[in-house]
């Protein structure tokens, strides 16, 4: 099963932008959907790729442009928040529009992948292949203002290891000098954030893949008999990885969507007591890959500081 990745707007300007370079390199911008629709199907009669429909998209958008606009909007520079300003000071309709241009074909876009998912497993299920998710009573989550279905909050990929799971939920900075981040009130748990302000921050869609490593304890000297056996906490290992890069997107994920939070994260628990951890959050960045010029890439890791022992797991405070 293959999954398509929610875009926002940042990624799908940068995306639009490498197009025009690209064609006014070549000398045009060609045209190849004049009616500026998504085509639903191809011409061996299968769904579209994903790759096929963002090109579709972004073409059938260009076109309409004319070069003096394509100038004009390359010469903002690559900063999607440097033409969001320029837009809104400028007094031309046709630039006006193009921070509405951006957020429709995202929209689209989005809504288009969220089919394809749902499409791929329909079919899945008609072939007694089930696919198996971390939660099955939670509803499935909407695209704002899209009837189409998106992706859930928690959910399994087919054919993947069993202990892996998905996250997807979008988040919002709250502002106001504040680090405190948002979950979309739909996917999260009630329980977790129950100061949701009515007016919403600008919510960022966010995806984050957890593997389950390991399933333990780890000794808590200052824990209640009676609230944990013989002073032992349950806790599970788990690798993270951030398919987008939101603040406190992995803090946030865990704790008010799975309802798993980190252990030591006091900010997002409620408490101000780390018990066993001492004075760190075990949250650790293993490892840093960093893309270069030319396809390669340069890989930083670092040692785990959380060492499993048998049923309990030790945790280095200094590493």
């Amino acid at each position: 099963c293959s999954m398509g990745i929610i875009w926002h707007n940042t990624q799908l300007f940068a995306k639009w932008r490498g197009y025009m370079i690209k064609k006014k390199k070549a000398g045009g911008v060609d045209a190849n959907n004049r009616d500026g629709k998504l085509d639903a199907s191809s011409k061996n009669g299968k769904q579209p790729n994903q790759d096929d429909v963002m090109s579709q998209l972004i073409q059938s958008t260009t076109q309409h442009l004319t070069p003096q606009a394509i100038d004009e909007l390359l010469s903002i520079g690559p900063s999607w928040k440097k033409v969001k300003t320029h837009c809104d000071n400028s007094a031309k309709d046709d630039i006006c529009s193009w921070p509405s241009t951006v957020q429709r074909m995202t929209k689209e876009y989005n809504q288009s992948t969220a089919a394809a998912t749902a499409a791929t497993t329909e079919d899945e299920q008609t072939t007694n292949q089930p696919v198996h998710k971390a939660k099955a009573n939670h509803d499935e989550t909407k695209q704002p203002g899209s009837s189409t279905s998106a992706l859930p909050p928690l959910f399994r990929i087919q054919n993947e290891e069993c202990d892996s799971f998905y996250i997807c939920a979008s988040i919002g900075e709250v502002g106001d000098g504040r680090f405190d981040v948002l979950v979309d009130p739909s996917a999260a748990l009630p329980s977790t954030q129950p100061n949701t302000p009515s007016a919403l921050p600008e919510m960022k869609p966010s995806l984050t893949r957890c593997t389950v490593l390991w399933r333990g304890y780890v000794h808590d000297a200052t824990a209640s008999s009676s609230a944990k056996e013989e002073g032992r906490v349950p806790v599970a290992k788990v690798v993270l990885s951030p398919w987008t890069g939101r603040r406190h997107q992995l803090r946030v994920h865990l704790s008010r969507v799975a309802g798993c939070p980190i252990l030591g994260d006091v900010a997002y628990t409620g408490t101000n007591d780390r018990g066993a951890v001492g004075s760190r959050m075990c949250l650790h960045a293993k490892e840093l890959v960093i893309p270069l010029i030319g396809g390669q890439a340069h890989t930083f890791t670092a040692k785990d500081p959380f060492v499993i022992d048998n049923d309990s797991i030790q945790i280095d405070n200094f590493c």
